[in-house]
């Protein structure tokens, strides 16, 4: 039973010859209150330990919290600080795979046009060379002691081949 408003006014003494209360059942009341109190109080303190030990692991749990914020602003910045360097170093790689793509495309380019080069002027040299031979053969077809003049349209022949092989080294540039 809880010492509360109902249970005192529950409590009911016969008055005694109209003047004395019944001293047996005021002192049973008595000892029921105080066991009464006795179990509050205890209750109390055991509640008050409770309390006290949950607020020390309220404090515990406050300063979990505030340790564990840290470390998450400590992870944070560091994977940030991580993920910053990884970007610069990729595109470091990438300018340097990029220049080296250059280079070796502009030896090549160079390489070939060099090759390119070289075939025109063998080629060049074949023309003339074939130009030459062809003049010595239409030299050779006419008598030696005159020396009449080439039908005009053989000349003009060997010189549109002449033109056209010549034109064929131009294009290829």
């Amino acid at each position: 039973m809880a010492l509360d408003q109902a249970y005192f006014d529950a409590i009911h003494i016969d008055v005694v010859k109209k003047k004395y209360y019944n001293a047996n059942k005021v002192n049973a009341v008595f000892e029921d209150i105080r066991q009464q109190a006795e179990a509050l109080n205890a209750e109390n303190e055991a509640l008050h330990r409770q309390l006290g030990a949950l607020n020390d692991k309220k404090f515990e749990i406050g300063d979990a919290v505030l340790s564990a914020q840290t470390v998450y602003r400590e992870v944070v910045a560091k994977a940030n600080e991580r993920a910053a360097q990884i970007l610069a170093d990729a595109e470091r790689s990438r300018k340097e795979i990029l220049e080296k793509s250059l280079r070796q495309q502009e030896y090549a380019v160079h390489r070939v046009q060099a090759c390119y080069d070289r075939m025109r002027q063998q080629h060049m040299s074949c023309i003339e060379a074939i130009n030459a031979e062809w003049q010595d053969f239409l030299c050779g077809l006419l008598p030696e002691e005159e020396e009449p003049p080439l039908p005009t349209d053989v000349t003009e022949k060997v010189d549109a081949i002449a033109n056209e092989l010549f034109a064929i080294g131009q294009d290829e540039e």
